[in-house]
């Protein structure tokens, strides 16, 4: 029904208004929203008109001259517009169905942010499960609509990060753990400048992780791990500041379901930011900060 294909494309509107998307994006989705309802109107008039309906009814209830309605919803016109509408969905879904082009060589970052868009959406799905409000709860606490949250906890839209912040704070959490995440999700990450951003960049993702895994006990992420991660050093890393070996953080984050890879650039900026804090000249910064030497080297 075109009126369902209606709500559809609305809904989708609103989505990118939510996600902050540009004017570039949103003015044309806003036209083809137009023209369905366009549509609508035309199959509307003429299903009135088989009704029984006359035109002056019909011109009255759409605001316009009888003679506007005749010309616009005539039975001819109306059957022409809508073959139209058909040809073009047929089109859309043909382009659909082509071939997929062969993978370029940007596709391992296409497919770490698809990664860590899962990984997002199923964190915010557990911290939703924890908190005990209902969709409809949750959309009632911000400014969002229940189908839109529903589609976020979903995997069907990746939030921008005003969203994902009203979300974590409606379920009681620090948004800032999930930052390292979505920034990933969406391409956006950036190399640290310091030790402390470094290290706070790497435990934010590793946080990230653990809300995404369902925050297992310190003793399930050793058992999950082989014994590889022990429960002091587990606890350790979850506090955050302690960055253990390489092998040791792989581990941690294989056994809370995340992708190593991902990890490893935060890690070698911390080892990096490490060096080059240990430089004697004034202008080092480490104060605040709490690092294992060997779990650097």
């Amino acid at each position: 029904m075109i009126a369902e294909e209606l709500l559809t494309l609305a809904s989708d509107l609103l989505d990118a208004e939510y996600e902050g998307q540009g004017v570039e994006e949103l003015l044309p989705r806003a036209g083809v929203v137009m023209k369905e309802v366009e549509y609508y109107m035309a199959a509307a008039a003429r299903d009135a008109r088989r009704r029984g309906r006359s035109w002056e009814d019909i011109a009255r209830a759409a605001c316009v001259s009888e003679s506007t309605a005749r010309t616009r919803w005539g039975e001819s016109e109306v059957m022409r517009r809508i073959a139209l509408r058909s040809l073009a969905r047929q089109r859309a879904r043909h382009a659909q169905t082509l071939p997929a082009a062969a993978p370029r060589e940007a596709e391992p970052a296409f497919t770490s942010a698809n990664r860590a868009a899962r990984q997002l959406a199923q964190a915010l799905a557990n911290l939703h499960q924890a908190s005990g409000l209902s969709i409809q709860e949750v959309a009632d606490s911000t400014d969002l609509s229940r189908s839109y949250v529903s589609r976020i906890l979903s995997l069907q839209r990746t939030p921008s990060w005003s969203v994902v912040c009203q979300l974590v704070e409606v379920f009681g959490e620090d948004p800032m753990a999930l930052r390292a995440m979505w920034e990933s999700a969406n391409g956006l990450a950036a190399p640290p400048q310091d030790l402390l951003e470094a290290n706070a960049r790497l435990y934010a993702a590793l946080q990230g992780l653990y809300l995404m895994a369902g925050r297992p006990e310190a003793a399930r992420i050793c058992e999950l791990s082989g014994g590889d991660i022990d429960v002091e050093t587990a606890e350790r890393i979850l506090d955050g500041g302690h960055v253990p070996t390489w092998e040791k953080t792989g581990r941690f984050v294989t056994a809370v379901g995340g992708c190593p890879a991902d990890i490893r650039p935060l890690w070698e900026a911390v080892y990096t930011a490490f060096l080059n804090a240990c430089d004697p000249e004034p202008t080092s910064r480490t104060d605040g900060a709490r690092f294992d030497c060997e779990g650097l080297r």
